[in-house]
């Protein structure tokens, strides 16, 4: 009698952890995530970089722009919010193309000493150059004060 228990718990048990489990394979896929109407403190420096008309107004067009650059990023929420997470993977983006492949044209960054590590404190950036030639970067640092 007490083998029987034991085989229907045991089915019990097994149908309870494949139950939920079918049904979670099964299940539609989540729905993308819906736009903001909200404009966000960085609406226009947004709007700006993603070559949209500069108004400061969340749109259905800036919204989408927004979210399609916040998914290729890997920003979350990817709700087209133009906030403080997005206009700063912007702004570092505008930061490295300033500098390109050249990231020491104030020359304060010696050329005569073999490989060194730079950083350029206004820009938050740094990277490695050996002599005059770039060897990595640039890439964002965080210096405080």
């Amino acid at each position: 009698m007490g083998d029987i228990r034991r085989r229907g718990a045991v089915v019990l048990g097994v149908t309870g952890l494949v139950a939920p489990l079918t049904l979670a394979l099964t299940a539609a896929p989540a729905q993308a995530a819906s736009c903001t109407t909200q404009a966000g403190p960085y609406q226009k420096q947004v709007e700006k970089f993603l070559g949209r008309p500069v108004d400061g107004k969340q749109s259905a067009a800036d919204c989408k722009a927004t979210q399609a650059f916040q998914t290729k990023h890997g920003i979350t929420p990817n709700i087209g919010y133009a906030g403080s997470v997005t206009w700063g993977v912007m702004d570092l983006m505008n930061k490295q193309k300033a500098v390109g492949s050249n990231p020491n044209k104030d020359g304060k960054c010696p050329v005569n000493k073999g490989r060194i590590a730079c950083v350029n404190l206004t820009l938050q950036l740094s990277w490695i150059q050996d002599g005059k030639k770039l060897v990595y970067g640039p890439v964002p640092v965080r210096t405080g004060r």
